[in-house]
């Protein structure tokens, strides 16, 4: 009934009942951890974007936490609160209306324009969107949205999946070809990317990556051999959790180390099976594979050097790490870690005015990559960020001494100040 009522109250455009039963809605999904709209294929299990008491290792409190300014703005989105772009660690300068948004916490940016529309979804729920600085939705795609997107040529990359049950939803040449012939599951997770139009939300393309990878000799193997070690693979066997659009300047960088790249293809990060690959999917072809070099990695990213870098989670180990990737050779050219770096999930890098910066997701924390020549030559952490707040702060993650309140980051981008027209 509470549901209903909240419900009708939005559809008949009341706000001011609407707004009130949706605060209680949220307030009693995040106490019993359950949600009253479910959807069917959400992953409720996972804790990701929910109020769970979970302590978390951390390098700072309230006090000594970073807060010089940046120099330039940052897009960041913690699991708690709703989208920002900041100045500096305590200075907001612009935060989008999502009064249109049921459970705003929930809502993820995917890419930020100049004039401060921006691409968000609906965190693994139906519902993609552009909207404008002030929240008002331009488009609406009802399409669900996972992880991380790119846009290139006024295209939206971005992974989304299809529930099947199995085998029985399997043809008989994918079949052949793999070992998912043994897996006897309901609604398991094959992950799709959506390519959507960014001017007007038409969906241009949507591309089943199973029925397209498992043609791959290489491919299969790959996924077999990880069949093998964990028939929990069934439920979610890729987990495409990153996609990057190969562009010009990764073609000069990359001409030496693979020369068969075109500009339009995408860099495709498989978290399941441990796997990046290389994909040129106007032709359904892969162009090159990377496997078992990373833990349940995110983020692969190419640098102006020729090298590829991941963002290695490393779960199982003690510490996470950035890899730096010899693509020619297929091996590992050098390695940063330490002590202080550890994000079990999710976890991103950029490269920005030539500087490197890692979000660690699971500590809130993001700092930059210093080093002496190259990476990653005699390097060190420079802290620029941490999601350490005082008591009161929304959610119910604590630091290790559960003294203070943690929160996650689920994206963290710079943008150049000359870039961002809108605040002008």
């Amino acid at each position: 009934m509470l549901f209903l009522f909240g419900f009708l109250s939005n559809e008949l455009k009341l706000k001011n009942v609407h707004t009130n039963i949706s605060y209680a809605i949220d307030k009693i999904e995040n106490y019993f951890n359950f949600s009253l709209k479910k959807n069917f294929g959400d992953r409720y299990q996972r804790n990701f974007l929910n109020n769970s008491r979970v302590t978390s290792d951390n390098n700072f409190n309230i006090y000594n936490k970073p807060n010089k300014e940046f120099d330039d703005y940052l897009l960041i989105k913690h699991d708690h609160t709703p989208i920002v772009l900041m100045k500096s660690p305590d200075k907001i300068v612009w935060t989008w209306n999502l009064s249109s948004f049921r459970n705003i916490t929930k809502i993820i940016p995917f890419f930020m324009y100049p004039n401060g529309d921006l691409i968000i979804g609906n965190y693994e729920k139906k519902g993609i969107y552009r909207i404008d600085k002030n929240g008002q939705i331009i488009w609406k795609i009802n399409k669900i949205n996972h992880h991380w997107a790119d846009v290139y040529n006024d295209k939206i990359f971005i992974p989304s999946r299809k529930f099947i049950n199995l085998p029985n939803d399997l043809n008989n040449k994918l079949l052949l070809n793999s070992l998912l012939k043994n897996c006897k599951t309901k609604n398991s997770i094959f992950d799709t990317i959506l390519i959507i139009d960014a001017k007007n939300g038409r969906t241009i393309d949507e591309i089943n990556l199973m029925d397209k990878l498992l043609s791959e000799k290489k491919f299969s193997k790959i996924l077999n051999e990880n069949y093998k070690l964990d028939k929990n693979l069934c439920k979610d066997p890729l987990h495409l959790n990153d996609i990057q659009v190969v562009n010009d300047n990764n073609l000069k960088y990359l001409k030496q180390s693979l020369p068969n790249l075109k500009k339009g293809n995408l860099i495709l990060s498989f978290r399941s099976i441990n796997s990046i690959i290389f994909y040129d999917y106007k032709e359904s072809k892969v162009k090159h594979i990377l496997y078992n070099l990373f833990d349940k990695q995110h983020s692969p990213r190419i640098n102006k050097d020729g090298f590829l870098y991941v963002f290695d989670n490393n779960p199982n180990g003690k510490k996470s790490k950035i890899v730096k990737i010899d693509l020619k050779n297929n091996k590992i050219a050098s390695v940063f870690e330490n002590n202080r770096f550890k994000s079990d999930v999710r976890g991103r890098i950029q490269f920005f005015k030539n500087k490197l910066f890692v979000q660690s997701s699971t500590q809130g924390e993001i700092f930059e990559i210093k080093c002496e020549n190259e990476f990653f030559n005699n390097c060190e952490q420079n802290y620029i960020y941490s999601a350490n707040f005082s008591y009161f702060y929304p959610s119910n993650l604590y630091d290790t001494s559960e003294t203070y309140k943690k929160d996650a980051i689920y994206l963290a981008d710079f943008y150049e100040k000359k870039y961002v027209k809108f605040l002008e």
